[in-house]
């Protein structure tokens, strides 16, 4: 990425006062990570940052301060209270993946930042008042904010390397999938020299689950099956099992991948019944150096109206669970033939 962009942006962001960072409902390590290091650099130089989240935080993530996250009011369709100069959008460029907030993106006449690193885009940004900023090579968009630091020779200190770490290492998964690549690694070297650290920061995400996670993970793999000749591994989570588990909607992340740890495993899929009809459904798919076989799980959410990445994506259903399973099923194994 050009620095002259990442100066141009940094010279925009300067002149807001007060900033609106917003990103994706169901936030991860890469939104969280990048939205915490974000605001910090903002208040570093004396500025005013609000980092909104439209779910519950989740607890795997404290070691982003999550003190300075506020919770966007639902009963609110205009928008949060406060004068902003400004809005940030990071690691999305969709409208469904930012429902809450749509409503007052749309009417609102701020300027707007987009940094994301995903290959769905929608007009998120107006070319004539916004900045989008794409990358879909990056594997974060916390990989994306570290290089808009290293373009502006903002301060690094150790809050902001460990919230940039998290999204660096969360979304390679731990520097293990396909999207890792020199300049990650780069990267996460610079933050492990500031003062992140690795060991804690993985204990803190991986080694510090409710038992209710546990519950529901054994609740899900209970619905396993396997289609193509052991190549595709289909799963379910519906609310009778988040409720008897005990357990939030952020419980389950990265529950998609427990399939592909299995020899010869293609594409994984995971179906979330939210009730009402509507379905979350994430996919993964293995590289085809391992797997034999490209399957770009992207196009077919793009097929459905959702996006993502080659290897992570995800779509949304408004219709019955057995539908959505058998529709998405349907285009997964045409693509393996």
């Amino acid at each position: 990425m050009d620095k002259q962009i990442w100066q141009q942006a940094a010279k925009r962001l300067s002149g807001w006062q007060r900033t609106m960072l917003v990103s994706h409902e169901r936030p991860d390590g890469d939104s969280l990570g990048s939205m915490g290091a974000l605001r910090r650099v903002i208040e570093l130089q004396g500025r005013r940052a609000d980092a909104f989240l439209f779910d519950e935080y989740p607890q795997r993530y404290q070691i982003i301060k999550p003190d300075g996250f506020i919770r966007w009011s639902s009963d609110e369709d205009t928008g949060p209270k406060g004068v902003y100069d400004g809005i940030v959008i990071l690691d999305t460029c969709a409208w469904n993946q930012i429902k809450p907030a749509v409503d007052f993106l749309k009417a609102s006449p701020l300027p707007r930042i987009i940094v994301d690193h995903h290959t769905t885009s929608d007009a998120l940004a107006k070319p004539d008042r916004d900045l989008h900023i794409a990358d879909a090579s990056s594997a974060s968009t916390c990989g994306m904010i570290y290089e808009w630091f290293e373009a502006t020779g903002w301060p690094l200190d150790e809050q902001i390397a460990q919230a940039l770490f998290v999204g660096l290492a969360t979304d390679t998964g731990w520097f293990r999938f396909s999207n890792t690549d020199e300049r990650t690694l780069r990267a996460a070297a610079a933050l492990l020299e500031t003062g992140a650290r690795a060991d804690s920061i993985y204990a803190q995400i991986y080694e510090t689950s409710a038992p209710a996670r546990l519950l529901l993970k054994a609740a899900m793999l209970n619905t396993l099956r396997f289609e193509a000749e052991g190549r595709l591994a289909v799963m379910r989570l519906t609310q009778d099992m988040f409720e008897q588990a005990g357990a939030k909607q952020a419980d389950a992340e990265d529950l998609v991948n427990e399939p592909m740890s299995v020899a010869g495993m293609v594409v994984s899929v995971l179906l979330t019944d939210y009730g009402q009809g509507k379905i979350r459904v994430n996919l993964r798919s293995r590289s085809p150096e391992v797997a034999g076989c490209d399957i770009d799980v992207a196009a077919i959410a793009r097929s459905f109206g959702g996006g993502g990445h080659r290897r992570a994506a995800g779509v949304h259903f408004e219709a019955p669970l057995e539908l959505a399973e058998s529709q998405i099923v349907s285009a997964i194994l045409s693509a393996l033939k």
